[in-house]
Formats: structure tokens, C-alpha cells, sequence
């Protein structure tokens, strides 16, 4: 049996206009990965395209190396980026404006619980494929590139391969939704719960792999026993 482990990003810049860089606890979180990634005995690393995955892993290899620990050099999987997050803001809030009036109020006087829940309510008309605009990335598109990804990944490890990805909620929460077969949004509602720089643990047979109960297996589930109490974030 092989073994792929998930690792979200440390925590971005939240509320900042360059959202896609680690906010200073952000790399505290992801120095913490690269002492678990001392002890782990990976084969292969991989990362996804996005500024906030790769100073993760930057800042993980780089810990892990200082500690003596040799780390194979980190491959960019595209695959591995996030959903579309502000893409779908951008199109469709004035549509969720249009359908409730209190969304209005984020023109003039924003709050960080009302663009939550605009955020949430637009990621959920996503998820169901209820909502969509031309040129942005529908939930089937990302299931299956997420997919794809994986597979790629996988695929290529030798048997016993221990094998670690740095990427973001969105395509943890695909990979556990489809070890279990659920619906696509409900893979997109479990990334939600999903900490920073947790790690989640699949088993799998990389000969003849495919997405089939007695080929993977969940193990571990936003594990973040590796972060000190206060490098504990949830966004």
C-alpha cells in the first residue's frame, strides 16, 4: 500500500488585497510542516501552482533541510489549485444582490460576517452547479481536474510510495469525497471545515489504482496534531 498525504496551505492574507501569500503565521504553520516532513520518509512532494501553496512548501523543504533531512525537490502540479474562489465573486454577486437585497449593504458598508455569507452562499449555488458563468471553472470541471491530478500522482508512485501534497481545501475535500462517492457538493461543503496546514492521510494500491473502496482508503482526516494550539486556524 501506498500513502498520499494532503496538506492545506499555512493561513493566507485574509482580508488583505493580495490575498495569495502567507499571512506571518502562515509560515509559522508551514515551518511546523517541515518538521512533520523531517520525520516522514517521503518518496515524492509535490505542490499546487498558487503563490500561498508554494511559499508553503518553500518554507516546509526548506525547515525539513535545515533539520539535515534530505527532501526531494517539490513538483508543481497545476492540477492542485484551488476552485475558483474570486472568479465566482466577482460574477456572480450581482446576482445574489438581485436575489437578496441585504448583500447590497457589502457596496457601502461591508462586514466580514455578511461577505462570509455571501461567500458561501454563492460557493454553494456553485457546488450545486445551480449557479455558472461562462469562462469560470464549473464544479464538475474542478472535480474532475482535482481528479486527474491525483490520478497523475498516484499512478506514477511505486508500490509503497509514501507521497505528500501541498494544496488547498477544495481539492482535499474532492479527494475525500471521492473515496466515499459522495456528491460533488458535498466534497466542496467537507473542504470548508478544513484547517490550515492540516494533513489528511490516504492509503492506496497503486497497481491497477482507481477510485474503488478496496483500492483507497481514508486514514486520517485535517489532522493538525503537528501545530502548536496557537498556530491552530481555520482561514
Amino acid at each position: 500500500m501506498g500513502t498520499l498525504f494532503l496538506i492545506r496551505h499555512g493561513q493566507a492574507s485574509y482580508g488583505e488585497v493580495d490575498y495569495d501569500r502567507l499571512s506571518v503565521r502562515g509560515q509559522a504553520q508551514a515551518r511546523a510542516v517541515g518538521e512533520w516532513l523531517a520525520k516522514a520518509k517521503l518518496d515524492a512532494v509535490y505542490a499546487g501552482p498558487l503563490t500561498r501553496q508554494q511559499q508553503t512548501i518553500g518554507f516546509a523543504v526548506e525547515t525539513a533541510r535545515s533539520l539535515g533531512v534530505a527532501v526531494a525537490e517539490p513538483t508543481t502540479l497545476p492540477e492542485l489549485a484551488e476552485y475558483p474562489a474570486f472568479e465566482m465573486l466577482r460574477h456572480m454577486m450581482p446576482r445574489l444582490v438581485a436575489e437578496d437585497a441585504k448583500f447590497a449593504q457589502l457596496e457601502s458598508s461591508p462586514t466580514p460576517r455578511l461577505l462570509d455569507e455571501a461567500f458561501h452562499t454563492i460557493l454553494g449555488k456553485w457546488s450545486r452547479d445551480e449557479w455558472f458563468v461562462d469562462g469560470v471553472e464549473r464544479v464538475q470541471e474542478f472535480v474532475a481536474r482535482v481528479r486527474g491530478g491525483i490520478d497523475r500522482v498516484v499512478r506514477s508512485a511505486g508500490s509503497g510510495a509514501r507521497i505528500a501534497c501541498v494544496t488547498s481545501a477544495g481539492p482535499i475535500g474532492v479527494a475525500v469525497g471521492l473515496t466515499f462517492g459522495i456528491p460533488e457538493a458535498r466534497m466542496v461543503r467537507t473542504s470548508i471545515v478544513i484547517r490550515n496546514a492540516s494533513i489528511t492521510e490516504l492509503r492506496f494500491r497503486s497497481e491497477g489504482f482507481d477510485w474503488q473502496p478496496d483500492r483507497l482508503s481514508l486514514v486520517t482526516f485535517n489532522v493538525t496534531a503537528h501545530l502548536p494550539d496557537e498556530l491552530n486556524t481555520e482561514r
